[in-house]
């Protein structure tokens, strides 16, 4: 039997821009050929991303949800920097 493992991260961002930006952001990690499969969702009502990412097995889930939070630090990092 050939399991799939599903994850979903939700994140708000404070306004529209900075949600986009952060979209741009991580599209390059999407295009990596990894085990696990990426994709990403703006809600321009709510200025979230969403980040789904499936997995054949644990330790590719484990690599591909570190790989986008390590991201989505230096993302959020960047913009809190340059609100001071």
């Amino acid at each position: 039997m050939n399991k799939t493992i599903l994850l979903t991260i939700n994140i708000p961002f404070k306004d529209k821009k900075e949600m986009h930006n952060a979209f741009l952001a991580l599209q390059p990690e999407l295009n990596f050929k990894g085990r696990a499969k990426i994709s990403l969702k703006e809600n321009k009502e709510s200025s979230s991303l969403t980040i789904y990412i499936e997995a054949k097995d644990l330790a590719s889930l484990h690599a591909a949800v570190g790989s986008q939070l390590r991201a989505l630090k230096v993302i959020t990092g960047v913009q809190n920097f340059s609100e001071d």
